[in-house]
């Protein structure tokens, strides 16, 4: 065993001990099916139980005829993954398979895995260490570890969801006004807030910062100066995408940051992949690539106390859910094992592993007034017309 296999195993360890009780009682993740072959380049298409088909229909057929008018707006692309293969997809007029969708902040839960793999290749020894960021090492900012940025309790003074105003609001202001050149440069100007550790604040600047230090350890290893983005191509492609046959392409800024918290693009397919590849713990065709441990943790609760309802990049399905969700997600019907990436305007990956589902939902709608909740609602009662295992 190499030194840099003898790290990675050893921060499996920690990874897996320090979240050991919280793990305990989430549901296991199911195993591939005995006898059934991994996704190739197309999903093996499968058959509903019949007890499925009726109400799932109805509920595809409700959400394929909603407008961009009404509640939940648009839905332009579903896929459902059931036991390893597809039993159900579902395209608006002028998308198909092929199509390649925005992720916006589904891209978090991405990233969070290109921390993974990271981890997985030594690249990072400890999720407890201080990042690399864009401040000085004598900064308090800069004593902000990987962890805190990956639980979104990094405790900058950043304003997304519930800002008053498109002016006040910090992730516009980045990506669309001042900050729109070089989105590093307007996160380094943040003060802080909270103590590290002690209050979730959903970030899609955490998560762009996450990009840039995965992207500057690529850089490192390519003896790249400044961190150059097709290193970074190769290096989500290599370690992520080629690996599960997922075709993606990460957008950057003008500055060449990967602007991880927000642009990702796939097929609704390959948005399922994605999710497979965490309802199998992070193995894909036998092969590991995510750390043990790793989906765990990202469905894991942060630790704040003032969030029940987020992990490492991925949203869980906590059961007061309709009292404190930012978002205002609506009733939380269950089941409760569910975790899901969640985007702008209604994109959705729910991976459900009590109905061994994965659940892809694409589509455009407004992020105001009652579409989250019809859309969380809508993902929990697809979810029920299957059984669990």
């Amino acid at each position: 065993m190499t030194i840099k296999m003898a790290v990675a195993t050893a921060f499996t360890f920690l990874l897996v001990l320090a979240h050991g009780a919280l793990a305990q009682s989430l549901y296991p993740l199911p195993p591939q099916p005995d006898g059934q072959a991994w996704p190739g380049a197309k999903w093996e298409e499968g058959v509903l139980p019949p007890q499925t088909k009726a109400p799932l229909e109805a509920l595809l057929d409700d959400a394929m005829a909603r407008e961009m008018s009404d509640v939940m707006g648009e839905t332009r692309a579903i896929v459902i993954i059931y036991k390893g293969k597809m039993v159900a997809e579902r395209y608006r007029d002028g998308f198909d398979p092929d199509t390649k969708q925005v992720s916006w902040s589904m891209a978090k839960s991405i990233t969070s895995a290109l921390v993974g793999t990271a981890v997985k290749r030594g690249m990072i020894a400890d999720l407890d260490a201080p990042m690399p960021g864009p401040w000085a090492a004598d900064d308090p900012r800069a004593a902000i570890t990987w962890r805190q940025w990956l639980n979104m309790v990094d405790g900058l003074d950043y304003h997304e969801i519930g800002a008053k105003g498109l002016s006040n609001n910090d992730v516009v202001q980045m990506m669309f006004g001042k900050g729109r050149y070089d989105t590093i440069a307007y996160v380094k100007g943040l003060p802080m807030a909270e103590e590290p550790g002690t209050h979730w604040n959903y970030s899609t600047a955490g998560f762009h910062l996450l990009a840039r230090a995965v992207q500057g350890l690529v850089a490192q290893k390519a003896h790249a100066t400044p961190p150059a983005p097709e290193d970074m191509v190769d290096y989500a492609n290599a370690s992520l995408f080629t690996p599960i046959g997922m075709d993606a392409r990460i957008e950057f800024d003008p500055a060449g940051t990967f602007m991880g918290g927000s642009l990702v693009w796939a097929s609704a397919r390959d948005f399922a992949r994605f999710g497979y590849l965490y309802l199998r713990d992070g193995i894909w065709d036998g092969k590991r690539v995510l750390p043990e441990g790793w989906v765990d943790f990202s469905r894991t609760k942060s630790p704040a106390d003032n969030v029940t309802v987020y992990g490492a990049g991925w949203w869980i399905n906590a059961a007061n859910a309709d009292d404190i969700h930012p978002r205002g997600q609506g009733s939380a019907l269950g089941p409760r094992d569910a975790f899901s990436a969640q985007g702008h305007e209604g994109q959705i990956i729910w991976v459900v592993p009590s109905r061994d589902l994965v659940i892809v939902r694409l589509g455009l709608m407004g992020n105001g007034g009652q579409s989250w909740p019809a859309l969380y609602d809508w993902a929990q009662k697809v979810t029920m017309t299957f059984k669990e295992e």
